[in-house]
């Protein structure tokens, strides 16, 4: 078969499973809903110069992701499979450029298998179909890291390096563009380690590199330049700012222990974190003509999950740039075991076996906690009001968020019990588990959790706005808000608040606007949301009481008096 056929097939393929139900599960808060309700205001504002939430700059992403979902709406209009529709095509790429990358090698097989595996391990298939940054963030990362790689074989292949060492500078700009400067430290880490480790400074040192630097700053150029024109440079030094306590770790509610990362790599890109665990410590590669492209992807793996261990400031999707050569080396693996090259590692049934636990544990768990009534006390004596109070009145789930915990349990379980006793047992098998498991949870589980974590919350932000009343949250931090409450400037003009607008600004800041929900027009109905952990002092009851109309699972809506 030619290699636009096999191009065609996983367009295809990918193409179909990752469109397929994108609007079944709505936007999470915080980073969907804040990245939908940016480009929203983009379109609506007509302000393309950079983010804002709320109306007001939002200092800590720069504008390129936003572009695309802006797109997106003056396409499809606001809906939520436009804000996911970035990812999805970052994803049939990906899964193309894995491909090309494998048949580039003159691997054809490696390729298919990479292919294969970075569409269908666990966490990756479900964040291709999200609507946050950093899928396509991170393939811009991948592909100037592999135009540098391309730079390394450039006199092997007797090539000119000229266009290389653009493209690297180009892609690296789009990442900046994306997410910020972290990309930056990224790549030169990588370069760094692979050129010592290879002894070749001429790759730095040469005039070429000259146009790296060009591609890079005529990509950032054509945002830098306008918005300095427009605006002047404030928005940078937020923008900067913010980036610096980001990385310190001084946002208190993101902080995780140091081995946080290495635990999601585990769980989440199952099986591919497990499957490449012989490639991570050593050169195991069996071509010579590819052993520098495992070195460029062990060094990523390394850098990637040292800087954000290091990090205090931690969340799920930041080593998810991981995720590339966990499943490049977990397609390695199976590569060389249907080359007959090598064999299935017998002592790798040990780490499956225990995440295959813990993943049927929390399969099960999940969907389990939120059906069984009365729920056990054990599990009610662990859990803070907020949490206990959202699990005690949630609808009872459909039993179809029990499908992906079956599946799982039931083809798992007879394939580690034969890998155990030496039937070597395909591993192909389970990339096809993860594939279902992953497709199951996105139709059955997510929209479930969805619906019982943020929907109160977001029927009640609908219905509110729909009687005209004005609605603000206190003690907690939500972009569901803005978003649902489709807000405009003018919803806020006329607005009564203790100090006057400066002049020209025609609506007031956020901060404002909560003086505003303590000091409303005597004439409007003004109400504020609140979790049930939220403590009120005595201010607040002066002018506020709970509206006893309604009732939320974790929160509590405040009538003005």
């Amino acid at each position: 078969m030619q290699k636009v056929q096999v191009h065609i097939i996983f367009t295809l393929i990918s193409a179909l499973l990752l469109m397929a139900g994108l609007n079944m599960v709505p936007l999470f808060d915080w980073d969907e809903l804040n990245f939908a309700e940016s480009a929203r205001e983009m379109v609506l504002t007509k302000n393309y110069l950079y983010t804002q939430v709320g109306f007001e700059p939002f200092y800590e992403k720069p504008p390129l992701f936003i572009w695309l979902q802006s797109i997106g709406i003056h396409i499809g209009g606001v809906h939520t499979w436009v804000f996911k529709l970035p990812n999805v095509i970052a994803g049939i790429i990906s899964v193309n450029l894995a491909y090309h990358i494998g048949s580039d090698s003159g691997k054809k097989m490696l390729g298919a298998f990479w292919a294969m595996t970075i569409l269908l391990s666990l966490a990756p298939f479900i964040y291709w179909k999200s609507g946050i940054i950093d899928p396509v963030f991170n393939l811009f990362i991948f592909l100037s890291m592999y135009k540098w790689y391309q730079i390394s074989q450039a006199g092997i292949n007797q090539e000119r390096a000229h266009i290389y060492y653009l493209m690297s500078g180009i892609f690296l700009g789009l990442a900046v563009l994306t997410k910020g400067p972290v990309a930056i430290l990224i790549l030169a880490l990588v370069i760094l380690t692979t050129t010592a480790s290879r002894s070749k400074w001429h790759e730095i040192f040469n005039a070429k590199l000259l146009l790296f630097f060009i591609g890079f700053a005529s990509v950032l150029a054509c945002w830098i330049i306008p918005l300095i024109q427009a605006n002047g440079q404030s928005f940078f030094s937020h923008f900067i700012d913010y980036q610096i306590v980001l990385f310190k770790g001084q946002i208190p509610y993101h902080n995780q222990p140091w081995f946080y990362h290495i635990i999601v790599l585990l769980v989440l890109c199952f099986p591919s974190a497990i499957l490449a665990f012989p490639h991570l410590v050593a050169n195991v590669a069996m071509d010579r003509n590819i052993d520098i492209l495992h070195l460029f992807m062990r060094s990523l793996f390394w850098i990637v999950l040292i800087v954000f261990s290091l990090a205090t400031t931690k969340i799920i999707h930041y080593s998810s740039l991981c995720w590339w050569p966990l499943t490049y080396f977990g397609a390695y693996q199976i590569y060389l075991i249907y080359t007959n090259r090598g064999k299935f590692p017998y002592w790798l049934n040990i780490p499956l076996f225990f995440v295959g636990i813990t993943l049927i544990l929390a399969l099960w768990g999940i969907p389990l906690a939120a059906t069984i009534r009365p729920v056990p006390t054990i599990l009610l004596n662990n859990l803070d009001a907020y949490s206990k109070d959202i699990l005690l009145n949630m609808p009872k789930w459909n039993w179809t968020t029990l499908i992906p915990a079956s599946l799982f349990t039931f083809w798992f379980i007879p394939w580690i019990i034969l890998s155990f006793f030496g039937r070597k047992p395909n591993p192909i098998y389970l990339y096809v588990l993860s594939g279902v498991v992953a497709i199951t949870s996105y139709f059955t589980l997510l929209p479930a959790v969805a619906n019982s974590t943020q929907g109160p919350v977001t029927n009640a932000i609908k219905i509110f706005r729909k009687k005209g009343m004005f609605i603000e949250t206190w003690g907690y931090k939500t972009y569901a808000l803005y978003f649902h409450s489709n807000l405009t400037p003018k919803d806020f003009e006329g607005m009564i608040t203790e100090n006057p607008l400066p002049p020209g600004e025609i609506y007031p800041k956020q901060e404002k606007r909560r003086l505003h929900a303590h000091n409303p027009n005597n004439h409007q109905k003004m109400y504020v949301i609140t979790k049930n952990t939220f403590q009120p002092d005595e201010s607040f009851y002066q002018k506020f009481k709970p509206f006893d109309n309604e009732k939320l699972s974790g929160f509590i809506i405040w009538q003005r008096k």
